[in-house]
Parts: C-alpha cells; sequence; structure tokens
C-alpha cells in the first residue's frame, strides 16, 4: 500500500509538476486511475475494510488478543488508524472534491489521457493486490495463508 502511494505521488511530480499536497486540488479528474490508485493506498494504511491493512490490523489485534497484550495494542492500533485517517482524508479530500487549480508544470498536456503507461501501472497493479489481498485473505494461497502456514510450523 505504502509504495502504491509512493508511485502515485511520483506520477503527480513527473505528469503535473505537483511536489506538495496544496498543490493537489482536482487531481482526481485530471488522472483518475492514478488518484483511485492513492485512495486505494490511503485507505489501505488507515485499515478501512477490505483492504489488506484491515485485514493486518484485525490479526495484529487477534494475537494481542491470544497473547494477553491486548491493553497496550489496540491504543496502538487505533492510535495507528486515527494518525492515517488524519492526514491522508484531507489528501483525497482536496484531489477529489476541491475545484482544480493551475498545476505547477503539466510536462503531459490534458489531451494526452492521465499519464505514460510506464507510469500509470505500477500504482495501479500494486493498489489492486493491496484490494485483491485483502478481499481474498481466506482463500488458499493467499498471503494470509502462507504466514499463517510459516508461523505455524515455527512456533507450534
Amino acid at each position: 500500500m505504502k509504495i502504491t502511494l509512493f508511485f502515485a505521488a511520483g506520477n503527480y511530480a513527473e505528469t503535473l509538476g505537483i511536489h506538495r499536497v496544496s498543490q493537489m486540488n482536482g487531481v482526481g479528474k485530471r488522472m483518475p486511475l492514478t488518484t483511485l490508485a492513492f485512495t486505494l493506498g490511503a485507505l489501505g494504511m488507515i485499515g478501512i475494510p477490505p483492504m489488506a491493512g484491515f485485514i493486518s490490523k484485525w490479526y495484529l489485534g487477534l494475537g494481542a488478543l491470544e497473547a494477553g497484550v491486548l491493553l497496550w495494542v489496540m491504543p496502538v492500533l487505533i492510535a495507528s488508524s486515527l494518525l492515517n485517517a488524519a492526514y491522508f482524508l484531507p489528501i483525497l479530500y482536496r484531489a477529489w472534491f476541491l475545484p482544480a487549480d493551475p498545476w505547477p508544470d503539466e510536462h503531459i498536456k490534458a489531451q494526452r489521457w492521465e499519464t505514460h503507461g510506464m507510469l500509470l501501472w505500477p500504482p495501479v497493479i500494486t493498489a489492486s493486490l493491496a484490494l485483491l489481498a485483502g478481499l481474498f485473505a481466506s482463500l488458499p494461497f493467499s498471503p494470509l495463508e502462507w504466514a499463517q502456514l510459516i508461523t505455524a510450523r515455527e512456533y507450534k
């Protein structure tokens, strides 16, 4: 999820010359797939279902319950989600809902859709994988299944 955010930030910088959050007004209308990928990455970092970030936090909470350390782990997980929400949600609001300002240095003009494909596909693929890892976490051969298998072999 975090690499998706970095990929999207790189797309904004390369395509529109955006280097500050304050320059992101309306970028979702100009670069919808990049911004959708950024949105999925941000929601995953917050821990919103059904993203992989939610599954991770859920299992950390279950592990804390089993280990008897729930009293300090749960506040850390909740604080993490709240802090992530505090800094990602205003960015998402700015990107999707505020009217667009002129961008600092638009390298790829609006008549060409989004950005170059070699820049577009990495965040789209990583955001899709983070979503799929959350949606299909209970299926065989999922990352969660592998983690459970390794943990069972090492610690039981």
